[in-house]
């Protein structure tokens, strides 16, 4: 009997551990999410106070331009007329990073895609709560970067930024999986 009994411990044992980690891991990607999401409320909140009414700041010698954009579209205002759709979208995106994040394999790609979800998730607050109504709302960008086009904020570097890490980590993982290449031997040729 006790032979028995020791693979179903350790069975069981692995399990509890396994839950463990999956909690610990849930417990992380909220956190990074939480601190994401929050600094881009925060600083939205501080565009919104203190750049209104065409106030820009030049930062860094006129590399940064702190000035408030309210935009209804999504990259270089595309799609603005459809705001319930970039909503729908926005929504989908971060239940999909959110899950990816639970379902990583390693910290970076776990970290990047928490925190692409945290950048979705600043976004979709926007077109939730803001004027002129829900689903309609308008995203709060203040940053802009003299060599890059549209101005953003930092629900959009947390996305982009997100993604790149989670894929990085995602590749890093990968990278000696790949099936060796075959070398073609020519018979016919002495070298």
């Amino acid at each position: 009997m006790a032979c028995i009994a020791a693979p179903r411990e350790a069975a069981k044992r692995l399990r509890v551990a396994a839950a463990h980690l999956s909690v610990r891991r849930a417990l992380w990607c909220a956190l990074v999410a939480a601190l994401g999401i929050g600094a881009d409320v925060a600083t939205k909140e501080w565009a919104l106070s203190r750049l209104s009414d065409g106030r820009i700041i030049t930062v860094a010698g006129g590399l940064l331009r702190l000035r408030l954009v309210i935009n209804h579209g999504a990259a270089f205002g595309l799609g603005a007329s459809y705001e319930p759709v970039l909503t729908a979208v926005a929504y989908a995106a971060v239940i999909l990073l959110g899950t990816w994040a639970l379902r990583a394999n390693s910290r970076a790609e776990s970290f990047g895609a928490a925190l692409a979800a945290a950048g979705a998730a600043g976004n979709l607050i926007d077109r939730m709560t803001r004027p002129p109504a829900a689903l309609h709302g308008g995203v709060v960008d203040w940053l802009h970067v003299w060599f890059y086009g549209p101005t953003f904020n930092l629900a959009d570097v947390w996305l982009r930024g997100g993604i790149l890490i989670a894929a990085g980590g995602w590749l890093w993982r990968h990278r000696g999986s790949a099936p060796a290449r075959r070398t073609r031997v020519n018979p016919g040729r002495a070298g």
